[in-house]
């Protein structure tokens, strides 16, 4: 959630975090948080509605844990139900830089 300053224009202030509920700051007070976003189309049941929800890294992160645990438990039973548990990688579409992807942090 973006808590904005009034002013003109509106100053965004800080981001709290969609999952904890703590500040997006850093030590350096820099805003240190990603987006997960959906938007719903027609012939969907939520047609015309617009989530966003700001996430640190530590709540991204169990987010996506818990979205690969939900998978596992759809196909345990099959092939590839083991190896989505040790796949580092789901959902990941880019390298990091020490993985020979991406630029350096």
């Amino acid at each position: 959630m973006k808590v904005a300053q009034a002013s003109e224009p509106d100053v965004i202030v800080d981001v709290v975090r969609d999952v904890c509920g703590m500040s997006t700051r850093d030590r350096e007070a820099k805003l240190q948080y990603r987006t997960m976003h959906a938007s719903w189309g027609e012939g969907s049941a939520h047609c015309g509605e617009d989530y966003e929800l700001h996430l640190c890294e530590r709540c991204f992160f169990s987010q996506v844990a818990e979205m690969k645990r939900a998978r596992w438990l759809a196909v345990m039973f099959d092939e590839e139900g083991n190896a989505i548990l040790v796949d580092d990688a789901y959902g990941r579409v880019t390298k990091s830089a020490k993985e020979g992807g991406g630029e350096p942090c």
